[in-house]
């Protein structure tokens, strides 16, 4: 038993450290965006976005991560304000003083067969979408956690998304990256 409890303080310990670390930056959630483009490209090639992998594409990717981000008001999805982030990275990151964000899935990829599509992707910390969403829908998380600080916030940015979606902007990159066929230029890195 000493081991298990001896194990669980050490590791609270390094949780600790790595969410202080976090609340030192204040470009925490800002400087992992750049990275984004690539992983979201792979999401938007598995929605039948052949061409989202191209050098082509890349500007449009970028613009797409960046108004998703800006939908979220420029934070992960489950974000909530506290003296220390409750939004933090999986442990081979705690090391890392900035979230290093991972895409969720508003409708779970198990429950979900159009999972990716990019209406449906978040930016969400590791602990967000490990630790929160768990698998479910959004509409079970909300449900699960009705009254709550982070029910309000799903509601805020999902409302946000919504206009986003319904956008010119939005559906014009959406058109762009449709032209897009993936044998036009090299991949993306």
């Amino acid at each position: 038993m000493a081991t298990i409890l001896g194990k669980s303080t050490r590791q609270n310990r390094d949780l600790r450290a790595h969410r202080q670390a976090l609340a030192q930056n204040p470009d925490i959630y800002e400087q992992d965006i750049p990275r984004l483009s690539e992983t979201l490209a792979s999401h938007l090639r598995k929605a039948g976005f052949n061409g989202a992998t191209t050098r082509a594409a890349k500007p449009l990717v970028d613009k797409m991560v960046q108004l998703l981000f800006d939908a979220q008001t420029r934070h992960p999805l489950f974000h909530v304000e506290s003296d220390l982030p409750f939004c933090w990275n999986a442990p081979q990151y705690w090391d890392t003083n900035y979230i290093r964000y991972e895409w969720g899935h508003l409708r779970s990829r198990n429950q979900n067969a159009d999972a990716e599509d990019p209406t449906n992707l978040a930016l969400c910390s590791a602990r967000c979408n490990q630790h929160v969403q768990t698998s479910m829908d959004i509409d079970e998380v909300r449900d699960w956690l009705r009254g709550s600080r982070i029910a309000d916030r799903i509601d805020e940015v999902l409302s946000h998304r919504a206009t986003l979606f319904e956008s010119a902007e939005w559906n014009d990159l959406l058109d762009d990256l449709r032209l897009l066929k993936s044998s036009q230029g090299e991949t993306m890195r």
